[in-house]
């Protein structure tokens, strides 16, 4: 029997990971505007403000993947799940969820070494750390991973995955 602090935990992570998005998503949006306030009205584009959007975009992207992985909002085809028995459908999920977890263990593993990797490079406008932009890929797969255990452990499958609609 799964521990009822499960799903709470994983709430709590979809929370926090939906609050980053949107506080990155609103500063994105804000640095752009700059930009084209700066290019048209004051004649000179910050150098930063792009930089930042680019490596904000790369964040929402990854962290964005994990967040809406157990709302089942990622594109799936379910002909063949809709077509089977039960069992059939707990052992297809239960393969896709070890591929996931396989695929999203090897990207957050080179993930860390290429951002290890890159520690020593600094970005060209904002001077930071190369590491901080390419650190998103571990995080959004290690949290992709950490849901997907999460959903398995709880018996909690993802809805576009078994066919239900949201």
């Amino acid at each position: 029997m799964a521990s009822p602090l499960l799903p709470r935990i994983a709430r709590f992570i979809e929370r926090v990971i939906d609050a980053l998005l949107a506080a990155a998503l609103v500063v994105m949006v804000a640095a752009m505007l700059y930009q084209v306030f700066g290019r048209y009205v004051l004649g000179h584009a910050p150098s930063w403000s792009e930089e930042l959007a680019r490596y904000l975009m790369v964040w929402l992207t990854m962290l964005g993947s994990a967040s809406v992985l157990r709302a089942g909002g990622h594109i799936t085809v379910t002909a063949l799940v809709d077509r089977m028995p039960p069992l059939g459908v707990r052992i297809v999920l239960a393969l896709r969820d070890l591929a996931v977890v396989a695929a999203t263990g090897v990207l957050a593993w080179w993930g860390v070494q290429f951002a290890q990797l890159n520690a020593v490079q600094e970005s060209a406008a904002m001077e930071i750390p190369m590491s901080l932009p390419y650190a998103a890929l571990p995080a959004g797969a290690g949290l992709i991973a950490l849901l997907v255990v999460i959903a398995r452990i709880t018996g909690d499958p993802f809805p576009a995955a078994t066919g239900e609609q949201f």
